[in-house]
């Protein structure tokens, strides 16, 4: 009795975890998932907002990043929200982005999805394909799985393709 009490609890706590993790399907590389994405830009971390203690650690829940140039989409606002992932989402950590480093993210408008005080006006990314890439603003190049075996590109051949897709 106490071996099938103890694999019992065991098999909940199971249970209990993988109802609240993320599962998603791989969707692809940025240049396959971005252009189904609402907002394309080269932006900067400029500084994170809100925390949450995750594990012991305090972990980013959202960030402001200061856009630089416009891939896809339309904003008019220097600086937008972006929201993380706060444990239980598909979205990346908001951690692995370092503040004064400059990306190529492929955002989606912020649904709630379990923070308390995201905006319409403010963005997500998802975690289930490459929705970002570094990019280095003195070799003008963006790094990261770019297209199908393909590592790297110029930022304005980057733009060039996604106006095209």
């Amino acid at each position: 009795m106490t071996r099938l009490t103890i694999t019992f609890v065991l098999l909940l706590l199971t249970v209990e975890q993988t109802t609240f993790a993320c599962d998603c399907d791989y969707q692809g590389d940025f240049l396959t998932v971005a252009p189904k994405t609402d907002f394309i830009a080269l932006v900067k971390v400029t500084k994170y907002l809100t925390y949450k203690d995750i594990n012991g650690k305090q972990t980013p829940m959202s960030m402001e990043v200061e856009v630089i140039d416009i891939y896809k989409g339309q904003e008019t606002r220097k600086t937008v929200t972006v929201w993380g992932d706060n444990g239980m989402l598909c979205r990346p950590y908001l951690s692995q982005f370092e503040t004064t480093k400059y990306y190529v993210i492929a955002f989606y408008k912020c649904s709630d999805g379990g923070h308390q005080n995201p905006k319409d006006t403010d963005y997500s990314i998802s975690n289930c394909g490459d929705y970002w890439l570094n990019a280095d603003m003195k070799s003008q190049y963006a790094t990261g799985v770019v297209g199908e075996k393909k590592k790297e590109i110029l930022l304005a051949t980057l733009k060039e393709k996604l106006k095209t897709k």
